[in-house]
């Protein structure tokens, strides 16, 4: 199931700091790129950005390194 890249994003803003999506951004930017994504649109996200299971898995594996904390994608749907 995909999930919207700005509620990711807003999710962590919220939670966290406004700073921290980007860390887990650029923590993960190999995979963002395989996915056919720039950083800049990762921190734009306009058009909005889908994000799959395996890229959604990966950022949360970022937040999990950097956080000690891990977002499921059902908690993502109120952002």
């Amino acid at each position: 199931m995909a999930t919207k890249a700005s509620s990711f994003k807003n999710w962590c803003a919220e939670n966290i700091s406004p700073q921290s999506w980007t860390r887990i951004c650029l923590k993960r930017v190999d995979d963002i790129r395989g996915k056919g994504y720039t950083l800049k649109e990762m921190e734009d996200l306009n058009p909005d950005i889908e994000i799959d299971d395996e890229l959604m898995e990966s950022l949360n594996v970022a937040l999990s390194e950097l956080y000690e904390m891990t977002v499921d994608e059902s908690l993502l749907a109120a952002h």
